[in-house]
């Protein structure tokens, strides 16, 4: 049987072949009833996991704040060993970070509610780096001021809503984001979104653009616009990021699972190094006297192999700059914050490690091409090329038809 023909650009996709990646163990999202449940259904929800997942449990209700299920976990003398020891655990840390532990159903009942109380929430960064901000006065009959802005990064504040949905619309807003990002936008803390809201209003002043209008009548909810001190909130948590240098490592070599998740779906080079890299590709492997339409040798496409992954090392290289290595170490810890509050944490914890790799890559060891999830991105670009390509070129049938005339 004849061997398919293949052109150069098909050539070059096929050569993108990488070194074996162990597959990561299988992790899945906890579910927000799980990580929301109250005091009464806390035993319940350990029951039902996997004993193996209990701590991960405990340490996603953490991240939730959700301190009722903690306590109704390390009250119970006949919960699991694993799921009981880290709730207890998990009480100290609660208890350092200011959040009331309670001990029975009827305490969590008679605190009393504010009038009013404002929230922020954050969507993780696409790969513009652009991302939404919300921060919302919510009244005890449930009406709301809210307040969207949404940021770029280099660019500053883009665009800013304001509304009054009722706090029930507003929550179904919010949910509405796992349908269309895959993952709804996280609860951060107050000061830490009106400092980043500020960061990024300084940065459209410094490049001398106009702001949107409404930031200036949004003034309750966002602050005075200075941004006052506030660290990010993964700070705050208690996570297990591994410094030994081989554990570090191994976590690095898997990085590039974590483009299966939703936080880095759209991360791809920006435009210009996308069509370079592209440019550069073609031009390359032309050069080895690949013709249309032939499909090369075993011994033309080991050459086509190497050029292409040359081509991607020098992308890679050249794409983080000082600039560029600040802006996605940034984009690291806030798509870290979203795996984290999703109960993720060993995702969270290798994105924080890819953030560092990134930080600390240089120009002639530790290169930004040998990290897995850097690679990731421009194999993506290229993946998404070679599919457009393909479908906007003529089937069989018609090339058939066109010769015919």
């Amino acid at each position: 049987m004849a061997s398919k023909k293949k052109n150069a650009p098909e050539a070059a996709s096929e050569a993108l072949h990488h070194p074996p990646v162990e597959p990561a163990t299988p992790e899945h999202a906890i579910a927000d009833a799980d990580l929301d449940v109250g005091y009464e259904g806390a035993f319940d929800v350990v029951k039902k996991t996997p004993a193996e997942r209990h701590e991960a449990l405990v340490q996603a209700w953490v991240a939730r704040r959700n301190a009722a299920a903690v306590a109704a976990v390390a009250n119970r003398d006949d919960a699991p060993s694993a799921a009981r020891k880290a709730a207890r655990r998990a009480i100290n840390v609660l208890k350092s970070r200011g959040v009331v532990i309670p001990d029975r159903p009827s305490v969590v009942a008679t605190i009393a509610k504010p009038e009013s109380a404002i929230e922020a929430r954050m969507m993780f960064p696409d790969g513009r780096g652009a991302q939404i901000w919300w921060i919302a006065k919510v009244a005890k009959t449930g009406g709301t001021d809210v307040v969207e802005v949404t940021t770029v990064d280099r660019m500053g504040i883009v665009q800013v809503n304001r509304g009054n949905p009722s706090a029930g619309n507003l929550r179904q807003l919010w949910s509405g984001w796992v349908a269309r990002a895959g993952r709804a936008p996280s609860e951060v803390p107050l000061e830490f979104a009106r400092k980043r809201i500020a960061e990024a209003r300084a940065v459209t002043l410094a490049r001398k653009a106009v702001l949107p209008m409404g930031l200036d009548a949004a003034r309750e909810l966002l602050g005075d616009g200075h941004g006052h001190a506030a660290p990010h909130p993964i700070e705050g948590e208690d996570l297990a990021v591994p410094s030994a240098e081989e554990a570090v490592k191994a976590r690095i070599e898997r990085s590039m699972h974590l483009h299966e998740e939703p936080e880095f779906s759209s991360w791809m080079p920006d435009d210009p190094a996308g069509v370079a890299l592209l440019q550069s590709i073609n031009e390359r492997v032309q050069g080895l006297g690949v013709l249309p339409g032939a499909a090369p040798d075993e011994e033309l496409q080991s050459k086509i192999d190497a050029t292409v992954n040359e081509a991607i090392d020098e992308a890679a290289n050249a794409y983080f700059d000082d600039e560029r290595k600040k802006l996605y170490v940034a984009r690291m810890r806030d798509a870290a914050w979203s795996l984290y509050k999703s109960g993720l944490i060993d995702r969270a914890v290798d994105a924080l490690l890819v953030g560092q790799a990134i930080e600390r890559a240089g120009v002639i060891s530790d290169r930004p091409s040998e990290i897995p999830f850097v690679r990731g991105m421009f194999v993506k670009l290229i993946a998404i090329a070679q599919q457009r390509a393909a479908a906007m070129s003529p089937t069989g049938t018609e090339e058939a038809e066109r010769l015919e005339g």
